[in-house]
């Protein structure tokens, strides 16, 4: 007979209840902590996504000197001069006593875009039958502007002159805002040059608030595409031909941020760009609507730059004399002398130069030439067709 087969002992499982116990602890485990980062998470975003108090007004000292700087440049380019406006202060609040006639809704409405662009919270104010515009950093009023008929004291410039004045000249410095020991010395020198300004360049902020706060007038130096470009380049951020209208609005709106007080504006180079009307007519209508002038610097004969302007309605000039194609200070000396025979000339005329240093010293050897012929050294915005 064959040989039986021992059964195998059947081993018993182990119960059930006990593995499904097993299970749940875990699960709730798990759960417990997931619910405990997750209020961690929404505390941390809750914490981020909170407003954040504006700081107080005493400790904005940046922020009030930005609303200052966009307030006079508005008062200036709606055509009130340095001389007629008077900075003071009253129970805490920084005044603007200006010598004007109130302003007519297009500046108050350009005023209020400038403040708004400094800060969402800042906002200005007027009342029926006032002459003030009350200027406030959210609830609080930081500044007051009042209008009314005050006495002009003349401006620093051009000094009296030793005989009646024979005809006007302006002198624009091009390439300003690299350093700023050439800008103290160009206000050393007793003319009233004015001061073109490159935006791209590392100083400009700081010598265009100087040369302001010195009764200078300063303009942007637009910077614009040569014919020889690239050899001759005016930088990475200038306005090129190829640009489309909107990328050369956003470029010219970026130059009048970093040139403060800037009342008008010439072109730097730009040979190529102002002979294309199109493109020329892109930034004269910016300038319109910032209320500036232009100058034509006319590098090239072809240029349009000028006709666009008074197109538009925009207030203009044009050089006249280029008074340092050559660096050397006898012959600029002899450019200076032909830009004020052409003054006496024709009645007015306007020179450009650079800041070279035989520049800056011809023109101090000049100033009693100047002077002596009865010619006025004037801000260019006196000499504009309108």
């Amino acid at each position: 007979m064959p040989p039986t087969k021992r059964k195998r002992a059947k081993r018993n499982p182990p119960p059930k209840n006990k593995g499904r116990q097993l299970k749940v602890l875990l699960a709730s485990l798990c759960l417990v902590g997931f619910l405990l980062v997750s209020l961690v998470l929404l505390a941390y975003l809750r914490q981020s996504f909170e407003p954040k108090p504006l700081p107080p007004v005493e400790t904005g000292q940046l922020l009030l000197e930005d609303l200052r700087v966009e307030l006079e440049s508005a008062l200036l380019r709606s055509g009130i001069s340095l001389a007629q406006i008077k900075a003071g202060e009253q129970n805490g609040i920084a005044t603007f006593d200006v010598s004007s006639s109130f302003p007519p809704g297009e500046v108050l409405g350009a005023l209020s875009a400038r403040v708004q662009r400094v800060t969402p919270d800042a906002s200005i104010d007027t009342e029926i039958g006032s002459d003030s515009i009350v200027v406030y950093l959210g609830d609080r009023i930081v500044y007051l502007l009042r209008f009314a008929s005050l006495p002009v004291e003349p401006p620093p410039f051009p000094p009296p002159l030793l005989t009646p004045s024979r005809g006007r000249v302006a002198i624009i410095m091009d390439d300003l805002g690299r350093d700023m020991r050439t800008a103290r010395t160009l206000l050393d020198i007793d003319l009233a040059v004015t001061f073109a300004i490159i935006p791209q360049n590392e100083q400009a902020p700081r010598v265009a608030a100087l040369a302001h706060q010195h009764g200078r007038e300063v303009i942007v130096h637009i910077p614009m595409e040569p014919k020889g470009y690239p050899a001759m380049n005016p930088g990475a951020d200038a306005l090129f031909v190829k640009l489309s209208a909107e990328e050369i609005r956003r470029r010219f709106l970026g130059y009048l941020q970093r040139v403060p007080h800037a009342v008008g504006g010439n072109n730097h180079m730009g040979s190529q760009f102002t002979q294309r009307r199109e493109k020329m007519a892109v930034v004269i209508e910016e300038i319109r609507k910032a209320g500036m002038f232009f100058v034509d610097s006319r590098t090239s004969g072809k240029s349009v730059a000028f006709e666009v302007a008074r197109g538009a309605g925009v207030p203009a000039a044009s050089r006249d004399v280029f008074l340092d194609n050559v660096q050397n200070e006898e012959l600029i000396a002899r450019e200076i002398r032909k830009l004020v025979r052409l003054g006496i000339k024709k009645g007015q005329a306007v020179g450009i130069c650079h800041p070279y240093p035989q520049t800056l010293a011809a023109l101090r050897r000049e100033v009693e030439y100047i002077r002596s012929q009865g010619v006025e050294v004037v801000p260019v915005s006196q000499l504009l067709v309108r």
